[in-house]
């Protein structure tokens, strides 16, 4: 993927998913930062069965997760996202 930065990534929802991501206040920034992050250094999971992958990305103090496939022209159709605000110590 040739994208600059992850403003030039457009997305594809649905009425439903749509719906979905707002229920769990997550932006269209936030989703567009975590999928140019996987497409930029390679770190998503790939499930066969769907043609999807799966991403994440820790912003701030919120790590999120988003489950997309690659449509045309830099263009993400979003199946799911959703994010959990988790801080691990070590002791």
């Amino acid at each position: 993927m040739s994208l600059q930065s992850y403003e030039q990534v457009k997305l594809g929802k649905s009425t439903e998913v749509k719906g979905v991501l707002d229920s769990r206040h997550i932006l269209d920034d936030e989703i567009k930062i975590v999928i140019h992050n996987a497409e930029s250094t390679g770190e998503k999971l790939y499930q066969p069965e769907g043609n999807k992958f799966l991403a994440k990305k820790r912003i701030g103090e919120v790590t999120y997760y988003v489950e997309y496939s690659a449509g045309e022209e830099n263009t993400y159709i979003v199946h799911t996202a959703y994010s959990h605000r988790a801080t691990l110590l070590e002791g």
